[in-house]
């Protein structure tokens, strides 16, 4: 299994609303896994900002040139399973192209 790490870069591979959808197939910075209820200083805006308390999982707030789900640019949260590294070594089939059998 590969793990998600903060300072890493993934690509959105998935989103289960119209303004997540948008933003699939580009590149991310992993900034926080955030936990519900869980604030914290925005590094795009510099806004102190929560992940609602009623938020039934713990979400990925991620940098990039991608859009929130509320029209801002240049971050948004996203679902652990909607991310793929691009670390290849942290990727889940990482392939050496180089290997000869």
């Amino acid at each position: 299994m590969f793990q998600l790490k903060p300072g890493s870069l993934a690509i959105i591979i998935g989103a289960r609303t119209s303004a997540g959808r948008r933003n699939i197939g580009k590149s991310v910075e992993l900034f926080a896994l955030c936990q519900p209820g869980q604030r914290f200083l925005n590094p795009v805006n510099g806004v102190m900002t929560e992940l609602p308390a009623t938020a039934d999982r713990a979400l990925w707030l991620v940098t990039g040139d991608i859009t929130s789900f509320d029209h801002q640019h240049g971050f948004a949260f996203v679902r652990p399973e909607h991310l793929m590294p691009l670390t290849p070594e942290d990727a889940p089939y990482a392939v050496d192209a180089f290997t000869v059998n």
